[in-house]
Protein backbone atom coordinates (compact mmCIF):
# COMPACT_ATOMS: atom_id res chain seq x y z
CA UNK A 1 0.00 0.00 0.00
CA UNK A 2 1.74 3.45 -0.68
CA UNK A 3 0.26 6.92 1.02
CA UNK A 4 -1.12 9.05 -1.19
CA UNK A 5 -0.43 12.61 -0.73
CA UNK A 6 -1.83 14.03 2.42
CA UNK A 7 -4.81 16.74 0.84
CA UNK A 8 -5.22 19.72 2.48
CA UNK A 9 -9.25 20.33 3.35
CA UNK A 10 -10.24 23.43 1.60
CA UNK A 11 -13.67 23.18 0.66
CA UNK A 12 -16.57 21.65 2.27
CA UNK A 13 -16.92 18.26 0.38
CA UNK A 14 -15.57 15.00 1.26
CA UNK A 15 -15.80 11.59 -0.73
CA UNK A 16 -18.01 9.01 0.89
CA UNK A 17 -14.61 7.12 1.60
CA UNK A 18 -11.42 8.76 3.15
CA UNK A 19 -9.55 9.58 6.68
CA UNK A 20 -10.07 13.42 7.95
CA UNK A 21 -6.87 14.37 10.34
CA UNK A 22 -7.90 17.83 12.08
CA UNK A 23 -4.73 19.05 13.57
CA UNK A 24 -4.37 22.07 15.97
CA UNK A 25 -1.20 24.09 15.32
CA UNK A 26 -1.08 25.36 19.04
CA UNK A 27 -0.80 21.76 20.72
CA UNK A 28 2.24 19.19 21.58
CA UNK A 29 -0.41 16.20 21.50
CA UNK A 30 -1.60 17.08 18.22
CA UNK A 31 2.40 17.78 16.60
CA UNK A 32 2.95 14.32 17.76
CA UNK A 33 -0.25 12.76 16.58
CA UNK A 34 0.29 14.40 13.37
CA UNK A 35 3.78 13.19 13.04
CA UNK A 36 2.64 9.34 13.13
CA UNK A 37 -0.45 10.62 10.37
CA UNK A 38 2.58 11.75 8.23
CA UNK A 39 4.04 8.70 8.99
CA UNK A 40 1.69 6.13 8.39
CA UNK A 41 0.85 4.29 5.36
CA UNK A 42 -3.05 5.30 4.11
CA UNK A 43 -4.44 3.99 1.70
CA UNK A 44 -7.31 6.12 1.16
CA UNK A 45 -7.48 9.78 0.69
CA UNK A 46 -6.12 11.46 3.70
CA UNK A 47 -7.51 15.42 5.01
CA UNK A 48 -6.08 17.55 6.33
CA UNK A 49 -7.50 20.35 8.14
CA UNK A 50 -5.28 22.74 10.54
CA UNK A 51 -8.09 23.59 13.46
CA UNK A 52 -7.21 26.96 14.69
CA UNK A 53 -6.31 28.56 11.05
CA UNK A 54 -9.79 26.62 9.68
CA UNK A 55 -12.25 26.73 11.79
CA UNK A 56 -15.36 26.97 9.64
CA UNK A 57 -13.83 23.92 8.08
CA UNK A 58 -13.01 22.20 11.31
CA UNK A 59 -16.84 22.98 12.61
CA UNK A 60 -18.48 21.51 9.65
CA UNK A 61 -16.92 18.02 9.34
CA UNK A 62 -17.76 17.45 12.95
CA UNK A 63 -21.16 18.87 12.31
CA UNK A 64 -21.53 17.28 8.94
CA UNK A 65 -20.67 13.89 10.33
CA UNK A 66 -22.03 13.97 13.25
CA UNK A 67 -18.69 13.99 15.44
CA UNK A 68 -18.14 15.79 18.38
CA UNK A 69 -14.51 18.50 17.98
CA UNK A 70 -11.67 17.42 18.95
CA UNK A 71 -8.07 17.99 18.40
CA UNK A 72 -6.53 16.01 17.19
CA UNK A 73 -8.33 14.00 16.05
CA UNK A 74 -8.74 11.41 13.42
CA UNK A 75 -11.82 10.38 11.58
CA UNK A 76 -12.48 7.73 9.10
CA UNK A 77 -14.98 8.25 6.77
CA UNK A 78 -17.04 4.81 5.25
CA UNK A 79 -19.85 5.12 2.92
CA UNK A 80 -20.36 8.82 3.90
CA UNK A 81 -20.16 8.72 7.30
CA UNK A 82 -18.20 8.65 10.26
CA UNK A 83 -17.18 4.96 11.03
CA UNK A 84 -14.21 5.29 13.26
CA UNK A 85 -13.04 8.38 15.47
CA UNK A 86 -9.43 8.80 17.24
CA UNK A 87 -8.72 11.48 19.15
CA UNK A 88 -5.60 12.62 21.06
CA UNK A 89 -2.90 10.36 21.90
CA UNK A 90 -5.18 7.30 20.90
CA UNK A 91 -3.88 8.09 17.11
CA UNK A 92 -1.63 5.72 16.64
CA UNK A 93 -0.24 3.05 13.90
CA UNK A 94 -1.85 0.58 15.57
CA UNK A 95 -4.63 2.21 16.56
CA UNK A 96 -5.22 3.31 12.85
CA UNK A 97 -5.17 0.12 11.88
CA UNK A 98 -8.19 -1.40 13.35
CA UNK A 99 -10.34 1.46 12.11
Amino acid sequence: MTSPTIIPLEDKALPTECYVFKHSTRCPVSTAAASVVRLYQWGLPLYWVNVVEQRELSGWVADSLGVRHESPQLIRISAGKASGVLNHSAIQATSIDRM
